[in-house]
């Protein structure tokens, strides 16, 4: 399942995006990270978090505290 995920750019945001996976009991994610000047972009591979579950996790994303857009496989929430 892959997230994308639009924020602002600090490693805090990072860490709360991984720490959501830990709660699943995932393994590291396979992460994609560009940061500009403000904005970051990244995009996690979560290998095992399949149909709701994953729509959950995506729904957790958009709630943190920086994050301005999520997408779940491409289809935004």
């Amino acid at each position: 399942m892959r997230f994308d995920i639009v924020g602002e750019a600090n490693a805090a945001l990072l860490c709360r995006l991984v720490g959501l996976a830990a709660q699943h009991d995932l393994a590291a994610p396979d992460m994609e990270v560009r940061v500009t000047s403000e904005r970051m972009v990244v995009r996690l591979e979560l290998d095992g978090l399949d149909g709701p579950p994953g729509r959950i996790v995506a729904e957790k994303m958009l709630r943190c505290i920086g994050v301005e857009a999520v997408a779940l496989d491409g289809a935004a929430l």
